[in-house]
Order: structure tokens, then sequence, then C-alpha cells
């Protein structure tokens, strides 16, 4: 509680103001809601609907999207009225990519898979409970399924994030279907903590993952997870397909041509010695 000084306006108004000025921790609380706010589904924003999405007054909303206008974070479109994110942000995303040691590592056995396969092939990490990309190496043959980085992908539909929470127990796994709204993207969405459950266990067991049309109907991708000197999933690598290219047969010699490669990327990971280290 902040006690009135003696100082402090009587005025009704200017207390009101002052309350709805953003302010330390409040005011980056704020700002990261407003950048959060733009998403893939959802670039471009007018004052007014963003006003009421987050809740917040005209005036805050505005000295806030002035200072992240500044920082180059957002930008705005004077013939359309809308904001969208800003140059800035990709030279965070480039900061943070640059020193992600594990896409480097990772890009001789992404670019052989690829080839091998003639398939797109993703490196994803866990954030939160998504797959998010952070490497592709584009296939040769066509079609081929249209990915970009940065992409995020619920950790339930997806064969990247089904590599990603492996190792994850039957309660783990329950708690990360507690904290999101699980929507079935087709009919063949895994929209129940059980069958999900019970499909990683499959998975756990054969060492690969895999998204039977659960996020696109036709599409079939392959999954299998990297792991850290220390035996920890830090990653997964995945291999998309079109179903009528991925057969059951085609399938299996995928799903070992991915985890051959995960296993490679482990390696450079340090994997190799902490094998070594177990077997002394």
């Amino acid at each position: 509680m902040v006690t009135r000084g003696a100082h402090e306006p009587s005025n009704s108004r200017a207390r009101t103001d002052k309350s709805a000025e953003p302010a330390g921790t409040q005011a980056i609380d704020r700002a990261l809601a407003v950048l959060f706010a733009f998403t893939e589904t959802r670039p471009r924003w007018r004052v007014p609907e963003l006003t009421e999405h987050l809740g917040l007054n005209k005036s805050t909303l505005y000295r806030l999207l002035h200072a992240l206008q500044s920082a180059g974070l957002v930008r705005r479109d004077d013939d359309t009225a809308t904001y969208s994110l800003g140059p800035a942000v990709l030279d965070l995303a480039g900061t943070f990519l640059s020193n992600v040691d594990l896409s480097g590592n990772a890009r001789p056995s992404l670019r052989a898979l690829a080839e091998r396969s003639g398939e797109t092939v993703n490196l994803a990490v866990l954030d939160g409970t998504d797959a998010i990309r952070v490497d592709i190496v584009r296939g040769t043959r066509s079609p081929q399924l249209v990915s970009h980085y940065g992409l995020r992908i619920p950790f339930y539909c997806s064969a990247a994030g089904k590599a990603l929470v492996l190792d994850h127990t039957s309660s783990q796994l329950q708690a990360l279907f507690d904290q999101v709204r699980i929507d079935a993207r087709t009919e063949h969405t895994l929209v129940d903590a059980g069958a999900y459950i019970a499909d990683i266990e499959r998975s756990r067991q054969r060492g690969w993952t895999l998204n039977d049309e659960e996020s696109e109907v036709g599409m079939r991708v392959v999954g299998a997870p990297v792991r850290d000197f220390t035996g920890a999933i830090v990653a997964s690598v995945s291999v998309s397909a079109p179903r009528f290219r991925l057969n059951d047969t085609e399938l299996q010699r995928l799903a070992e041509q991915v985890r051959s490669a995960a296993t490679e990327i482990s390696g450079a990971l340090g994997g190799a010695v902490r094998r070594l280290e177990q077997a002394f």
C-alpha cells in the first residue's frame, strides 16, 4: 500500500492518471504483453482492438507503443493505422540463434538427412509447451510442407514436440495437458491425455515419434530426440512428408534415418562422451 504524501494531489483525476501510468515492473509486464500480442495468426493490430484485447486504456497503450517503436520493436503503418513487430525483434532473434551452439553442430547432419530423404528437415527446441523451430533444411522433392524459423507447434500434435517430451513421466505429461487448451487440429489429434501418454510410451520404446496427420491432414512427420552430454533431451529432429509419399514401409525407413541423424547430432554435443563415461 502506498501512503499519500503531503504533496500528493488530492484531485481524483490526478490520482486516476497516476495509477494508470505504467511504472517499474508493471510497465515491463505491459510492454511484454503488447509484444506477445503479435502472433502468426494476428501479426497486425489497430489501437482500439489492442486496447480491448489487453485491457489497457488508450493513453497507456500509446505510451507503450511509442516506447517500443522508438526501440524498433514495433512499427506503425500510417496507411492502415496498424502496428506490427519491428526489425529489432529480428536482431534479438538473431542474437539468440547465433548463441545456440546446437544449430551449428546439427547443420551437417540436417543437410545429410535432407539429401537422403528428399524431405524438409527441422530442428526444434522446447519452449514452454511448444516446439519451436530453430533450423530448417529444405527438401528437394515436391510438394514440401511450408515451414519457417520460429514456428511454434503445440507439444501434443507434433512429432518434434513428442520427441522433446519423450523422457517426461506420465504425471509430467498430464501436467502439460493441464497447462494448455487442447484443440483438435484434425480428427486424428490426440486430445485425450491418456491416449497421448500411451503414444509417448510406444514412441519411447521404439526411439522415434510420429505425427500421423495430427496437425495437418495429409501430412506425416517423424521425429527423434537429440541429447546433450548429460543425456538430457535438448532438441528434436523431425522430417515431414505427404502421406502419399510416406506409406508404412517408407515410414520405417525414414524413422531409422531420423534416429541416425539425431544420434549424430547428440554425438556432436558430447553424447558419445557421456556414453563412454557410463560404460566405466
